[in-house]
């Protein structure tokens, strides 16, 4: 069973086997193994648009297949989210909390954090899982709850490796495929190399180039790249 905020949708694309793993294979097979172990606590931590939450969503998505396996996933960057609401998600199996990063600067960050540390407790007495994302690693972040930043001190923290330049090439071609575009791998390479090279940027980038492609009826070139997104 998953259970996921009122409002919000898993991305449909974010599986595992649409992950590209690169240098993560380890950290894959692990969440892969999630439902068959018990009492994990991962940190999972990398700059934004590495993957952290392709990763939990598509454990979220294999979770949605197991009817005796219950997964709560909460993206904390959703708006009018509550501390209250963890109380909810004692219980579970497993507990996916995405980006721990943006709460750190709310007014209320403090109970926020009370509220992540009283259901750390809760999971490990009841030998569940907890599995939280970050922009950095806890000793990086400003915790102000000392227990709090301790206890996710002591969890397995994975720092996600960004993918090589060959990498995030295949990277861009995959998701042009899912398209329906060709883009040879000179086109990847030059939209590499003259625009944003993170994951959530260059998959706007071929969004946009598909919504132009198709409007356009224009094949994807050098100049057409240009043209579309401004480089």
């Amino acid at each position: 069973m998953l259970q996921i905020p009122l409002d919000f949708e898993l991305k449909v694309n974010a599986t595992f086997d649409n992950f590209m793993a690169g240098d993560n294979a380890i950290l894959l097979s692990a969440l892969r193994a999630l439902s068959k172990s018990k009492n994990d606590f991962i940190y999972i931590h990398g700059i934004k648009g590495s993957g952290k939450t392709h990763l939990l969503q598509a454990l979220a998505h294999q979770a949605s297949d197991f009817q005796d396996y219950n997964l709560a996933y909460l993206p904390l960057d959703t708006e009018g989210l509550t501390p209250e609401l963890l109380s909810g998600f004692v219980g579970f199996d497993c507990v996916c909390l995405d980006d721990i990063s943006s709460i750190i600067e709310q007014i209320n960050a403090l109970d926020w954090q009370e509220a992540i540390f009283h259901l750390y407790n809760q999971l490990k007495d009841q030998s569940k899982t907890l599995i939280i994302t970050g922009n950095e690693a806890p000793t990086g972040i400003d915790i102000q709850l000392k227990d709090l930043k301790s206890r996710l001190s002591s969890m397995y923290i994975h720092e996600i490796k960004p993918l090589s330049d060959e990498g995030k090439k295949a990277y861009i071609q995959k998701k042009a495929q899912e398209k329906g575009l060709m883009l040879t791998e000179d086109l990847a390479a030059y939209l590499l190399v003259k625009g944003q090279r993170d994951l959530n940027s260059l998959t706007q980038s071929i969004i946009k180039l598909d919504a132009a492609s198709l409007q356009a009826q224009r094949k994807i070139t050098k100049p057409f790249i240009k043209e579309v997104l401004g480089l």
